[in-house]
């Protein structure tokens, strides 16, 4: 009996001591990340749109369509920007291009390499070795010029469409082309190396992929 009322009493003590301090700390946790790490904000992230986007889409409301749209028009230029940026090659007004499609116009005139998924792998010159470090997913222009198109006809006010009624043959295609859309540039986009990250880089070897 002695025995049983010592536990009792050590976990009591536990209680005050260790469990509700414990409990306290993970709530300040929980909090803070609330506070200060859960506020929505722009972005140079192409991953934040398409996120964005894809919650759009996730929610089915049609009011909210050509926001998904605005989003995933500015992960595309995000993307098409990202390996102009990494090389002295491209000149400031080529960086400066609004247009996806130019912009992947420049690059791929720059380097005609880039136009091509790449394999990259580390070298070891002592044994000739080598092993595949990251790969390279450039985005086909033909694809792009399409959703850039698509994308830019549906940021401009429409006429004549029945916008008021759900099952109008316009809300299924629009839905389903946003849908496709935010799948390839997130297939694109995930684990995607930039090209010139690596390029020309000592120990480095990029070889197109098959």
């Amino acid at each position: 009996m002695v025995k049983n009322i010592a536990k009792a009493a050590v976990g009591l003590v536990l209680i005050f001591v260790v469990h509700i301090p414990r409990l306290i700390y993970h709530v300040l946790l929980v909090s803070y990340a609330a506070v200060f790490n859960n506020h929505p904000t722009l972005t140079a992230d192409p991953a934040e749109h398409l996120k964005r986007a894809k919650r759009f889409l996730k929610r089915g409301r049609l009011s909210e369509l050509l926001y998904a749209a605005l989003e995933l028009r500015f992960a595309l230029e995000r993307m098409a920007q990202r390996d102009l940026l990494l090389t002295e090659l491209a000149s400031e007004r080529v960086r400066k291009e609004y247009d996806p499609s130019k912009k992947l116009a420049n690059l791929y005139r720059i380097a005609p390499a880039a136009a091509y998924a790449q394999d990259i792998f580390v070298l070891n010159k002592k044994t000739g070795e080598r092993f595949k470090w990251a790969e390279y997913k450039p985005l086909d222009r033909a694809r792009v010029s399409e959703i850039k198109g698509k994308l830019g006809d549906l940021l401009h006010p429409k006429d004549g469409l029945r916008l008021g009624i759900p099952d109008d043959p316009w809300y299924e295609d629009t839905v389903r082309f946003l849908n496709e859309t935010a799948q390839y540039l997130s297939m694109v986009y995930e684990d995607n190396t930039p090209f010139f990250a690596y390029e020309g880089i000592e120990n480095f070897e990029m070889v197109r992929a098959e």
